[in-house]
């Protein structure tokens, strides 16, 4: 399964992907544009893929673009669960053989 990981962070007031343009949240005036959403994280997927959203040290740091970063990841992680259906089992199944190679090396 393909994976993408992207780094949130703080510009300007705003909520940004880093390394992607054309998507941000701004703190102070919050709207989610979910055109824009799915254009920056998902359009052109063509496999099953995991997308993870990262906060930054300084994103974490302000409680209030925080919490939209919460609701953001909320969000994708729910949409990945619609487009890859098995993904909770595959997490599920791979936490397992984690846990089994831990118990090996012991």
């Amino acid at each position: 399964m393909a994976q993408k990981a992207y780094k949130v962070g703080l510009k300007d007031g705003k909520i940004a992907i880093e390394g992607v343009d054309g998507f941000s949240i701004d703190v102070e005036d919050p709207k989610l544009n979910v055109g824009k959403l799915y254009s920056a994280l998902f359009a052109g997927i063509d496999e099953p893929t995991t997308i993870s959203l990262e906060p930054t040290t300084e994103l974490k740091q302000d409680r209030k673009a925080f919490s939209f970063f919460e609701s953001l990841k909320k969000i994708v992680d729910g949409a990945c669960e619609k487009m890859n259906p098995g993904l909770a089992d595959i997490a599920k199944k791979a936490e397992g053989l984690d846990a089994d190679d831990e118990a090996k090396l012991s």
